[in-house]
């Protein structure tokens, strides 16, 4: 019969208290009780550990020597169970997030920020990486959840869309569509238009109608892979460029104007990704919950550039 945790607990209080009565008392137990947990112990050691006397019990010489590693196994075991527990109540832990730079760095600090707030004890680690290699760390494991746009995937990755966004035309103040209050895709499409990622133009093209489809398809000579690239260029007097409404903080330090766009209006679904087949951690999870909780608090509206 292998040892067993009531049996180390039953040495541990009697050797504590010096008394079956006051063990038993001690762990809830009748002192017959007491007394066969002991006596089973001491037959699977094949060794006697208390030396019975009229005035209670003393250690005997092995019991002298077992008392410490049983104290110290206890303990051990108290502290993992404790341990375990406050990862499941999220209370410590560690997530490791991986996100494309806008997303890094407009979308999640709020968040972030929040969930700190909430989970004091749990670090949050951000890796910014390229959209094409967003999903490599939670292959690999090297990250709990990836925040990015549409990201073709395998089965082996579950994707979950948490915002919706509509991009926005960003033009210089003194550009001829800058006062206006919306614009449609078909007057942008007289203007030289920098991409502002690489796949932009691929998905945009299908959702306008032939004329304006074949106008955005030549112009301009530009597609660029980040944002504030294309926001670079825009303020250089290259052409105009759109941006979804959660980079106007991005876009009013560059100076520059957004203008509501429409017919049609062109969103862009932005995803928490995970694996699909290991199961998340509590610190995950309740990651989750406040981005869910943060983006229901924050709601996408007309961007606020100021002047």
């Amino acid at each position: 019969m292998p040892l067993t945790l009531r049996q180390l607990h039953a040495f541990a209080a009697v050797a504590g208290t010096g008394s079956f009565t006051a063990a038993a008392r001690q762990l809830n137990l009748t002192q017959s009780a007491m007394s066969v947990l002991v006596r089973e112990l001491e037959a699977e050691l094949g060794v006697r550990l208390f030396d019975r006397h009229t005035r209670g019990v003393l250690l005997s010489e092995a019991g002298r020597e077992f008392q410490p590693r049983v104290r110290r196994l206890l303990s051990d075991l108290g502290d993992a169970v404790s341990s375990v527990a406050e990862l499941g109540g999220r209370r410590k832990g560690v997530v490791r997030l991986a996100a494309p730079q806008l997303i890094a760095s407009v979308v999640l600090p709020g968040v972030i920020a929040t969930y700190r707030d909430k989970f004091p004890g749990v670090e949050v680690r951000l890796i910014d990486t390229l959209p094409e290699h967003l999903l490599n760390g939670v292959l690999s494991g090297t990250a709990d959840l990836a925040f990015g746009h549409e990201v073709a995937h395998d089965e082996g990755i579950a994707g979950t869309v948490f915002l919706e966004d509509p991009f926005w035309l960003v033009c210089r103040p003194d550009h001829p569509l800058a006062n206006r209050q919306k614009v449609r895709w078909a007057e942008v499409a007289a203007h030289p238009f920098i991409g502002p990622t690489r796949d932009f133009r691929e998905r945009l093209l299908p959702e306008l109608d032939a004329k304006t489809r074949e106008r955005m398809a030549v112009a301009g000579p530009h597609e660029v892979s980040y944002l504030t690239t294309a926001l670079g260029l825009v303020l250089a007097g290259m052409g105009v460029t759109a941006g979804p409404s959660y980079a106007a903080k991005i876009v009013r330090a560059y100076g520059l104007r957004m203008i509501e766009l429409g017919s049609p209006v062109f969103r862009r679904k932005v995803s928490v990704y995970r694996a699909a087949r290991r199961e998340m951690t509590p610190a995950a999870q309740a990651f989750i919950e406040t981005l869910n909780e943060f983006v229901g608090l924050h709601p996408r509206g007309a961007p606020h550039t100021g002047e």
